[in-house]
């Protein structure tokens, strides 16, 4: 049996949310219903001309190929290749008939261009809020802006999702921005009105001022009961031991860290984190 049937197979319980984690910041999340719902979902291995998999990866083989990779629903927070990956969503697409795609303006334009249908794919709007089969989503920016290129040109807004499951809100920021570094409640401030129970949160990634200590503060301000750490675990150059986030909020009171084993899953229960 491969993951996916894992996943599938998976009894999730009223009141449980399962959480899985495949790398960097792709999440599967599964209700009590069974439904199935991808955050970033970054499943191909092509490392720069010249480089070899197994030197730019840390895991060269992808937890699961693209095309068998099922779920309900697909949001992917920003048009960064490691959020928006052309190749996985064109075989998720292709192959999963049912998956409905979400995301920002940029990410809904890559989905068309992947040859996903305009029948199954949404551009959200920073602050809207939309109910999808058993959950609602709200979409929040996660940086001040819109991000641009080198020239200074557009590039793409990022979204934070809020999901909320009724007996649990989860809250996956996607990646931060040095603006939001500096001040965090420009963004995050929106967040925490939401009370989330859960906060998914970048400790390293993009840019070199990305650390561990940021997400401690992005956690004390949003003050979630747990804490993933996220965007790590993929590149070999960007990457980082989550203990050191999990060893930086000891002593940080009603916030608990918690680790996902790569494809391994975590399961929240209403009234108390358990089995992971």
């Amino acid at each position: 049996m491969g993951f996916m049937d894992d996943i599938k197979n998976l009894t999730v319980c009223g009141g449980e949310l399962a959480i899985s984690w495949l790398g960097q910041n792709s999440y599967i999340f599964k209700t009590p219903r069974g439904t199935l719902i991808a955050v970033d979902p970054y499943l191909s291995r092509i490392p720069p001309e010249g480089v070899e998999v197994e030197e730019y990866f840390v895991h060269p083989e992808p937890p699961v190929k693209p095309e068998d990779f099922r779920v309900d629903y697909v949001f992917c927070t920003h048009d960064h290749s490691d959020h928006t990956d052309p190749i996985t969503l064109s075989a998720i697409a292709k192959h999963s008939p049912r998956t409905i795609f979400f995301g920002t303006p940029e990410s809904y334009r890559h989905f068309l261009r992947a040859g996903i249908p305009k029948d199954r794919a949404r551009s959200l709007r920073d602050g809207e809020t939309i109910e999808v089969g058993d959950f609602k989503v709200s979409a929040l920016s996660s940086i001040i802006g819109c991000e641009r290129d080198g020239r200074g040109r557009k590039w793409t807004t990022h979204y934070g999702y809020i999901f909320d499951f009724g007996f649990v809100k989860v809250y996956n920021m996607g990646d931060s921005s040095p603006e939001v570094v500096a001040d965090p409640t420009t963004v995050l401030g929106r967040v925490a009105n939401f009370s989330p129970e859960i906060a998914i949160l970048p400790i390293i990634g993009d840019f070199p001022g990305r650390r561990p200590e940021d997400a401690v503060k992005f956690a004390k301000i949003i003050k979630p009961k747990i804490v993933i750490p996220s965007h790590y675990g993929c590149f070999k150059r960007r990457t980082i031991d989550p203990k050191v986030f999990a060893e930086l909020l000891e002593g940080t009171p009603d916030i608990k860290p918690v680790i996902i084993d790569y494809m391994g899953v975590y399961i929240y229960r209403e009234t108390q984190p358990i089995r992971q």
